[in-house]
């Protein structure tokens, strides 16, 4: 995983989160894959104490403090015969918020337990269990967008397993203040979601149900061949 170029080797470069090999002769592989991106069409986010959210949904987050997870469910009919050459969760940072100077470490979990956002609380959460998904580092000073690799999540939806219920993105440390990210820009998650792509995919569009950004919630980015 990289971030800038100079998180890679001098024969590498950085390509949609991954390193790959710089070669005149040798193209990285997301250059022959269709990008998709996928907006959710659940979400819930919870932190040590909450209650039920009914429905509403703070504008920013905060992974890394306070035990907060994030829990996405995405509508994707990933084909059998279908390649998945990269897949991320990514994330907006919130600028609204200073976070401490010490790095946040997240990665994805997968969701077992059947679960509806407004109904999601601190006591009663979905299980999600441990893929070996790989880290993320947040640094206080990145960029914007956060990556967080699923790939083998997502090719395992593909067999449409029902314990498949959805991605739990979660901290593998907490600091003062964690990291801070943009969940919605009004407050509200409408149900009226985009139109789908062939494959199923629900394609960002220049505006929501809700009126909020579409680059703003996280979302989905399959690269596919």
């Amino acid at each position: 995983m990289c971030t800038a170029a100079s998180d890679c080797t001098n024969n590498s470069a950085c390509v949609a989160g991954r390193c790959q090999v710089e070669k005149a002769t040798a193209k990285p592989a997301v250059d022959s894959a269709r990008r998709l991106v996928v907006r959710p069409v659940d979400i819930a986010y919870v932190k040590r104490g909450d209650g039920p959210s009914d429905g509403a949904l703070p504008t920013v987050f905060v992974l890394g403090k306070d035990g907060g997870k994030l829990f996405l469910r995405f509508s994707v009919a990933v084909p059998s015969m279908a390649n998945i050459v990269e897949a991320y969760v990514v994330l907006r940072r919130a600028s609204v918020v200073d976070d401490d100077p010490a790095p946040v470490s997240l990665h994805a979990t997968r969701i077992v337990d059947s679960w509806e956002g407004g109904s999601v609380s601190w006591a009663i959460q979905p299980r999600s269990t441990e893929t070996r998904s790989p880290s993320t580092t947040v640094e206080p000073g990145a960029r914007s967008l956060v990556r967080l690799d699923v790939r083998e999540l997502v090719r395992n939806w593909a067999r449409r397993d029902l314990a498949d219920q959805g991605i739990a993105i979660v901290a593998e440390n907490e600091t003062r203040s964690g990291s801070t990210f943009a969940l919605t820009a009004t407050g509200t998650f409408g149900a009226d979601r985009a139109s789908t792509d062939p494959v199923g995919a629900s394609r960002v569009g220049p505006s929501s149900a809700s009126g909020a950004a579409p680059d703003v919630e996280p979302y989905l980015e399959l690269y596919v061949r």
